[in-house]
């Protein structure tokens, strides 16, 4: 073959290859939920450094400390656990959107390279988040920059700053790997997200919560804390998960982490994906309009609009579903656990200070056995709103919608059925988890030295509270379900609810206290916690509504409340959307 052929067919293959990324980009581009991402993903990093300088105090003579080497870097990094989110949530849209419309045969036709066709879709991910998120945080460092200027603070070097910039950015690549590995691996929206937020943002306090002390070395490895440790420099202060300390990582060995996982969960992502059939997600929407067409024989049966015949079809839709039956298993078996490996690790010798009197062991006796019943509800309440969430965009995912309304017009009554369903399977397995779990964890306790009684009136107040929390988590999931329309979607919105807004606020309060911002960082307060709400106050506990610089803390008869009012609210904009839009 003479050079100039070969040089001809090698411009041709290249002319392929980026013409296969140009229509993966394309593709990515043309659905709605991307622009918006990308959108929050320009505005989040600006608005969250703004909070945090806004009110930095002027400097005036030597009183104050002219370094604003701290602030700034906070203002920076700020942003860099949410920004990592969306950017996996991209990663996992770009490949789960081929599953779920049932496009992926077409795409593979056009491009018979599966190592090809991913890394096709992997480059626009990475390429918009990369741009995304530098212009974002670029403008978040200049407005900070120019703030602390003007209020008479010194600077770091242009290079230390550039340097934190680019881990954010380099943190948010390596996530939009992650996003769309997991979205290769599971092959559908619904499992990747629940096994995502799971392994991002659960899985470090959960490990925390029931101790060991291989615990710190093992969660240093998880992408949250390699993220961490990568986005921190000193003197700033670490921006971590609720309930996990900070990692002792060097921020370039927090790199080589995160890069590493990510292309290993690549690496594995498409070993597995040029083996196995693209087509079972058809099939499985096949076996979800079998399973629909025989509950709509039910709603056509019952043309009186029999409201009990809508319930029983939705009924047998949603436990037909395999999700919902593990999700549900998951979230009673995870009680169980959490309150049995609590338990175990709490003595009364080491958590109590002698001299020990009566009331000092009653006392402690009380919370001991309201959190091993309640304390798995951390856990439990994002798979239980992921339960909602599933079982209401179960019709939207399959295209059954339309038949569906079809059958009963009444599209009140669909939503009233759907959600009745999903909050009663939810307490009745909240209720036999929380059971099984006070079974569990009083003659633990007992032989721990704390004398926990299963009659005693915390256990049964603990499980009546926390039923009513599981059902009114499962309420709100299915709330955000049907204004999402999209599992994908509602389940990263239930993630931001549940764990992302709550921790950034959070860890924005020491530096907002005894300012007016105190307030926007207290809107984290009332985000909804099926944990907090099914906790009891013990006897004589005064538990009062502010702490030190305003900082909200409602009690827990006030969470409760929160809860419900987020769960009927989520349901009132459910119910308005659902009745105005079109299917």
């Amino acid at each position: 073959m003479s050079p100039a052929v070969a040089g001809r067919g090698e411009t041709k293959k290249h002319t392929h290859i980026w013409g296969v990324v140009r229509s993966e980009l394309l593709k990515l581009w043309s659905l709605r939920a991307p622009r918006l991402i990308l959108l929050l993903m320009f505005l989040l990093p600006v608005a969250l450094a703004t909070v945090r300088v806004l009110f930095v105090p002027l400097v005036v003579g030597t009183d104050l400390d002219a370094d604003g080497t701290s602030v700034l870097f906070e203002s920076i990094s700020v942003s860099a656990l949410p920004l990592a989110v969306l950017s996996a949530t991209l990663g996992l849209i770009a490949i789960t959107s081929e599953y779920t419309d049932d496009s992926l045969a077409a795409s593979l036709a056009a491009v018979p390279s599966r190592v090809s066709l991913l890394l096709a879709k992997t480059l626009p991910a990475i390429g918009l988040s990369v741009l995304t998120v530098a212009a974002g945080t670029a403008v978040a460092g200049w407005m900070s920059s120019i703030t602390l200027t003007s209020r008479g603070y010194t600077l770091p070097s242009f290079d230390r700053s550039a340097e934190l910039l680019l881990s954010v950015v380099a943190g948010a690549a390596c996530f939009a790997v992650l996003g769309l590995a997991f979205g290769a691996l599971a092959r559908s929206a619904v499992s990747a997200s629940i096994v995502f937020v799971g392994i991002i943002l659960l899985m470090p306090s959960t490990l925390f919560y029931l101790g060991g002390n291989w615990v710190p070395r093992f969660v240093e490895l998880l992408p949250a804390s390699a993220l961490q440790a990568l986005t921190t420099r000193a003197p700033a202060e670490p921006f971590v998960l609720e309930g996990t300390p900070a990692s002792a990582l060097e921020p370039l060995t927090g790199f080589a982490v995160l890069a590493s996982g990510s292309v290993l969960l690549l690496a594995a992502a498409i070993a597995i994906f040029v083996r196995r059939s693209v087509h079972l997600e058809v099939s499985r929407i096949g076996r979800q309009s079998r399973v629909s067409r025989r509950a709509m024989e039910v709603e056509s049966s019952a043309r009186g609009l029999n409201f009990m015949g809508v319930v029983r079809s939705e009924g047998l839709k949603a436990l037909t579903l395999p999700s919902s039956r593990w999700l549900l298993a998951l979230s009673a078996g995870s009680m169980v656990f959490m309150a049995w490996r609590w338990a175990g690790t709490r003595n009364a010798g080491d958590i109590l200070v002698a001299p020990i009197t009566a009331w000092d062991l009653a006392s402690q006796t009380f919370d001991e056995q309201m959190t091993a019943i309640t304390g798995g509800l951390a856990l439990s309440q994002f798979l239980i709103a992921a339960l909602g969430a599933t079982i209401a965009t179960s019709d939207f995912a399959t295209g059954n919608i339309r038949p569906a309304l079809t059958a009963v017009p009444l599209r009140g009554w669909v939503l009233t059925a759907k959600t009745g369903v999903v909050v009663a399977a939810a307490m009745a397995a909240g209720a036999i988890g929380l059971l099984l779990a006070a079974i569990v964890a009083t003659p633990i306790q007992q032989d721990q030295g704390i004398p926990a009684m299963f009659t005693a009136s915390v256990v049964w107040i603990s499980i009546a509270k926390g039923t009513i929390a599981f059902g009114l988590v499962a309420a709100l999931g299915s709330g955000v379900g049907v204004i999402a329309r999209s599992p994908s979607a509602a389940l990263f919105a239930l993630a931001a609810i549940f764990v992302v807004v709550p921790t950034l606020t959070s860890q924005l309060e020491p530096r907002t206290v005894d300012t007016p911002l105190v307030w926007l960082t207290n809107v984290g307060r009332v985000f909804p916690s099926g944990r907090e709400a099914a906790e009891t106050l013990g006897p004589n506990f005064f538990h009062p509504w502010f702490q030190f610089g305003n900082i909200l803390q409602p009690p827990p008869g006030a969470q409760m409340a929160v809860l419900f009012l987020w769960a009927a609210g989520s349901l009132a904009i459910a119910w308005v959307l659902f009745r105005r839009r079109g299917v």
